[in-house]
């Protein structure tokens, strides 16, 4: 293993979510033993997700990461359908899934992305949270109705994390940000990044109700 794919596990260790792209791949793992991740497959649509003929399903998945309850993770993925003008591409079967996975690889959780309209090249936008009791996850991407002839490649995939609870924006939910919340309820000179955070629940104001939930995030 290279020194680039250490560093970039470690920083998903540390809980930065991972990122996928052409340049940046160090710890992901594609089913398909038959294509290595790599610039040119990646660049050249061969990341495909689909289950084939011998019923195995070929998919895409992170490496691990850090995570808290409560932490949703956006997902931007660039999904290109090489075939989608093909008379045999059904468009009905090319259906994104990205899974939580918890340390044991036991999908905890799963959002799927069905497509209304397609084009060569998608950007796929999925959003997931952090269920309790997950400190550590991966992400697995796949598309279990797709097969060979309907299916899409993984081209890239952005990918975002912001810890509910979190208003004094340290990377953690404690009793400190309790703290920031009353500051905002008692209108002490705040800053309005602090108040935009202090409204937890997102009902346009700071109450004891955003008290409350940070408290339940520190409780998980």
């Amino acid at each position: 293993m290279t020194l680039f794919a250490v560093l970039i596990m470690a920083l998903a260790a540390n809980g930065q979510v991972p990122q996928f792209s052409s340049k940046s791949f160090a710890g992901w793992e594609y089913s398909n033993s038959t294509i290595e991740l790599n610039e040119s497959n990646i660049l050249g649509n061969k990341i495909a997700l689909y289950v084939n003929s011998l019923g195995k399903a070929l998919t895409l998945t992170s490496p691990q990461f850090n995570c808290q309850p409560g932490e949703t993770i956006d997902m931007k993925v660039i999904w290109v359908t090489d075939q989608w003008l093909n008379e045999s591409f059904v468009a009905s079967k090319v259906a994104l899934t990205a899974a939580l996975l918890d340390k044991d690889g036991v999908a905890v959780d799963s959002v799927t992305w069905a497509p209304a309209n397609l084009s060569r090249f998608n950007e796929v936008n999925l959003s997931i949270m952090v269920p309790r009791g997950i400190r550590s996850a991966r992400l697995r991407f796949a598309s279990w109705k797709a097969d060979v002839y309907s299916c899409g490649a993984v081209r890239q995939i952005e990918m975002t994390s912001e810890l509910k609870g979190d208003v004094n924006d340290d990377g953690e939910v404690t009793v400190a940000d309790v703290n920031a919340v009353i500051s905002v309820i008692m209108g002490d000179n705040v800053s309005e990044d602090l108040i935009a955070r202090a409204d937890v629940n997102r009902d346009h104001e700071v109450t004891v109700a955003d008290i409350n939930e940070v408290i339940d995030f520190i409780l998980k």
